[in-house]
Parts: structure tokens; sequence; C-alpha cells
């Protein structure tokens, strides 16, 4: 989750800058046209083309963060549940009663949300519905959004070329761009020290959890370097143009 919490933080910032940087645009094209007596109109055409590069950027985002949340809880199935989520352990009767001398049997539960399951020979607490809410919010995010990331794109290629603002398309890509770069920079490192960690971890006593779980980084990394490559070579378009 902490990965996740990362990508939202980071559309959450880029967002405003983009729209922060549109509006100082807008505003240094009026104060030019200004002082060379040139009308500037913020036509209808113009806040439409806004309106398709911001939604085709948030929808994007958001279809990335629903698939990577989709492919975390998918290979839980596949793998071990540890490779997806990081388990608490459970916890035990005479290490609690050592805390709490007036705590009955009866009243003791190992877990207090979730189930019981063994790994490492230790039992730890995990909640079976958490995986299949996350695939499903996961799908359904992903699927939404990139339909409606489609139908955006779409109306953005019917638009006469010569009606285009350049300048809005090159934002949109470059502030994909500087997203999934950052993501992916991000991303790779953390997969590669969490998938090692994890495949090299020993269990011993004193152990609370599971190694950090590595299939969230690896998803992330998977879907947002060929989405850093693809807008690398867009903005590489743009500057030959």
């Amino acid at each position: 989750m902490e990965m996740l919490s990362i990508i939202t933080s980071l559309v959450a910032f880029i967002v405003p800058t983009l729209v922060v940087g549109v509006v100082i645009y807008i505003i240094v094209t009026v104060s030019k046209n200004k002082n060379s007596n040139t009308k500037f109109k913020l036509s209808s055409k113009v806040l439409l083309q806004i309106y398709l590069y911001v939604l085709s950027f948030l929808t994007l985002g958001i279809c990335v963060i629903g698939a990577t949340t989709a492919i975390k809880a998918a290979v839980s199935f596949q793998f071990d549940i540890p490779f997806s989520y990081t388990l608490q352990k459970a916890q035990n009767f005479e290490e609690t009663k050592a805390y709490d001398p007036a705590l009955q049997r009866p009243d003791f539960k190992e877990c207090y949300t979730g189930n019981v399951v063994s790994y490492y020979n230790t039992n730890f607490c995990f909640d079976t519905n958490e995986r299949k809410t996350d695939l499903i919010n996961g799908l359904t995010l992903f699927v939404s959004m990139a339909i409606l990331f489609l139908i955006h794109q779409y109306a953005l290629s019917k638009i006469k070329e010569e009606r285009k603002i350049e300048w809005l398309k090159k934002i949109y890509i470059f502030g994909s761009l500087i997203l999934y770069s950052i993501v992916s920079i991000i991303a790779i490192p953390t997969a590669i020290y969490q998938l090692t960690n994890y495949i090299l971890f020993e269990a011993g006593e004193g152990i609370y959890q599971t190694p950090n779980a590595p299939a969230m980084p690896i998803a992330i990394a998977l879907i947002s370097i060929p989405l850093w490559i693809l807008f690398l070579r867009e903005t590489m378009q743009l500057k030959e143009d």
C-alpha cells in the first residue's frame, strides 16, 4: 500500500501543478497579446481540449492504480498470500497473558480481524475477503477508467489538426512523462529489494510480520515502465517536430 500511496500523492501533486502551469501560460499569453494589440479568446474549443487532456491524464493515472491493485490481488491466488500482502503475527495466549494477567482464555482471540493463516511455522492474521475486494475494486477501476480514457482520446483524435492546441498536447505528454518516469524510478529498486528480501527471508524467533510483500511494486513497475517509454517517445517526437 505504500507504493499506491506514493502514486496517489504524485498524481495529487502533478495535476495541480499542470493546472497552475496552464493558468500561468494563459495569463502570460493574454499579457503579450495586450501589448501587441492582438485579442486572445478562451473559446469553447480551447476549453474542450483542456478538458479532454486533463481527463485523459486523470483517467490513465486512476487506470494504473486499478490495474496494479487487481494484479496484486490476482497473484495472491497463484502464489502465497505473503507475496501480495504483509501479514501481522497472530496473538499468542501465553505472551498476551504476560501483559494482561486478568485475561481469561475464553475471551482470548488470536485474530480480532481476519482468520489465522500459517507461514514460516508461525501463525498470522489475514482477512481472506481483502484480496477478493481488492480484485473486484481494481478491475472495476481499471475497466471503467480505461473506457473513459479511450473515449477522451478518441475525441481528441477527431479534432482537426489545424485546430489542435500544441502547447496543451505538450503539457499533457510532458506531465505524463514526468509522472511515470518518477513512479518507475521509485518502483524498480523497491520491487528488486522487496522481491530479494522475500526470497531470502528466513523466519526466526521474535518475528512479528512477514517480509514486505513485493507484488505491488512489481505490478507498478510492469505497468509504469511501458508508459514511461511511450511518453518518452512522444516527447522525442515533439522535440523533432
